[in-house]
């Protein structure tokens, strides 16, 4: 009963910090990258595009989060982006419109506790299209103001349960997750894979890092398109509300 009090009291208020008050965002940060070095808009045969999110507060855990965001776009330009290019079998030829990739964020909740921030980068290369998630969710108050937090610690898990929350949490998901799963699939409701298995699922979906908060307080999960169902499904979703996280936890 211990474990079932602890999770309530932080879900609570994960749920009621929903209606505070939200953190004012600033312009956000914004740049291109051409690749060839030294090639230009036109005649570039990959093009990078980003906006990150800035957050205009007198508060230094918003220093932190918007320095989270400067480095990430640094990583991206100096690590990500060439390796991703060298990757390529091919590049467009001349004349021929050029590969891209375009990273665009929302923020999905803003509280006076949390600040969640959804990445979505889509990839253009030649006829195919990839979209793919990314989420980052910061504590705005607490001990780990200005930090990205994981799901344990985003439900308090983390403070009761010391170094078994993550496991805790992750498995809790991971059992709900693919319950609904195999509900669709009997269901016919999606066009999972026809021998898609839980180490399948498992393999693909970190718990801990791939959910975002969104403006209710639900904590949606998700995971990448074309992973354990066809590309047509897109990123696939998994929302939970407190009462539903709370009714799949055994009272040990």
């Amino acid at each position: 009963m211990k474990r079932i009090l602890g999770i309530t009291v932080c879900l609570l208020l994960l749920v009621t910090g929903a209606v505070a008050q939200t953190v004012p965002q600033a312009e956000p940060l914004c740049g291109e990258v051409f690749y060839p070095q030294g090639s230009t808009a036109n005649t570039a045969s990959f093009v990078f595009r980003y906006q990150l999110p800035q957050f205009s507060s007198d508060q230094p855990q918003c220093d932190a989060i918007n320095a989270c965001f400067a480095t990430y776009a640094d990583t991206l330009i100096s690590t990500v982006i060439p390796d991703t290019v060298s990757t390529l079998d091919t590049l467009p030829a001349d004349g021929e419109p050029a590969y891209s990739v375009e990273l665009n964020y929302s923020v999905t909740a803003s509280t006076d506790a949390y600040l969640s921030v959804l990445l979505v980068s889509q990839k253009f290369l030649g006829n195919t299209l990839l979209e793919s998630w990314e989420a980052k969710v910061f504590a705005v108050s607490g001990i780990y103001a200005g930090q990205q937090i994981s799901l344990s610690q985003a439900i308090g898990l983390e403070q009761t349960e010391g170094e078994q929350a993550a496991d805790t949490a992750s498995e809790l998901v991971y059992g709900l997750v693919w319950q609904i799963v195999q509900y669709e699939i009997g269901a016919m409701q999606k066009a999972y894979f026809p021998d898609v298995t839980e180490d399948d699922l498992r393999r693909v979906f970190a718990p801990q890092t791939d959910f975002y908060l969104d403006e209710n307080g639900n904590l949606v999960f998700f995971i990448q398109a074309g992973t354990i169902a066809g590309e047509v499904e897109g990123v696939l979703t998994y929302p939970f509300m407190a009462a539903e996280l709370l009714s799949a936890v055994s009272v040990d």
